[in-house]
């Protein structure tokens, strides 16, 4: 992957078709195959035997992982999409359901819930993500654990101004030919703007490129508004760490931050 910065008005003027939620799906699944890079953090956490909730789900790639420690996964997402493919490779101890992770509906409680890969981000406000972390409370055992990875702008992007952060990765489409992905991200007023172009090459005779776009909002919240966020909730952080090597927390150093959380 490379990773520049540019200015905003440097941009060539292109045109990029809106992409399909069904496409965007299969996208995320095929860039998402052979990431592992998180999984240390969850499987060296969750109580096996036990019972993990994932929210957020997407096509199942962590919730496969998990249950090859034995432990009884239910993994949840909000897209049919996310969830046809993720039941495309089914494991007898997961379970995959369609709902909302702000309105959660079980009559069970789990010894670990995870809101992995930016998730909780992805309820952009401070109620929404309050919302989500009482139905967490609701759901999590006394003594149960709270593990997430949250987005935390680093210095770079609290020094970008009006410009953007310009990253691109290849990779190859099953049937043949390659997918060019371009992510253009913006920061400003505590909210990450992360646009993700497609740039589709098929390769083959008779097959028509395409230029596809689907643009994403975060939360960009400060690691101190994050703990306010968390105490207001019920929950205190016992263990926070930087990037995938789990280091130390540094804030300003990385975007990546890994929690372990339970109740106050």
């Amino acid at each position: 992957m490379t990773a520049d910065i540019f200015d905003s008005h440097q941009e060539p003027d292109e045109l990029f078709l809106p992409l399909a939620s069904e496409r965007y799906c299969r996208f995320y699944d095929l860039e998402m195959a052979d990431f592992h890079a998180d999984l240390p953090f969850y499987r060296e956490r969750i109580k096996v035997p036990g019972t993990v909730l994932e929210l957020g789900c997407g096509s199942g790639r962590l919730c496969r992982l998990l249950a090859e420690t034995g432990a009884d996964i239910t993994g949840i997402d909000l897209s049919l999409s996310m969830l046809r493919l993720a039941g495309l490779r089914p494991k007898p101890n997961i379970s995959y359901l369609c709902m909302d992770m702000t309105k959660l509906a079980f009559s069970n409680q789990f010894d670990t819930v995870i809101i992995p890969y930016h998730t909780l981000n992805l309820l952009l406000t401070e109620e929404r993500i309050k919302k989500c972390l009482a139905q967490v409370r609701m759901v999590l055992k006394g003594d149960g654990r709270l593990l997430l990875q949250l987005f935390i702008p680093d210095q770079t992007f609290l020094n970008l101004g009006p410009k953007k952060l310009f990253q691109f990765q290849i990779f190859e489409q099953p049937e043949g030919g390659r997918i060019i992905k371009e992510t253009r991200r913006g920061y400003a007023d505590e909210q990450l703007t992360l646009e993700e172009r497609y740039r589709v090459r098929p390769g083959k005779p008779g097959t028509v490129n395409e230029d596809l776009s689907h643009t994403l909002h975060l939360a960009a919240f400060p690691v101190e508004k994050w703990q306010e966020i968390f105490r207001d909730s019920g929950f205190t952080i016992r263990q926070q760490f930087s990037g995938y090597e789990l280091a130390p927390s540094t804030p300003g150093k990385d975007t990546c931050f890994f929690i372990e959380a339970g109740y106050l």
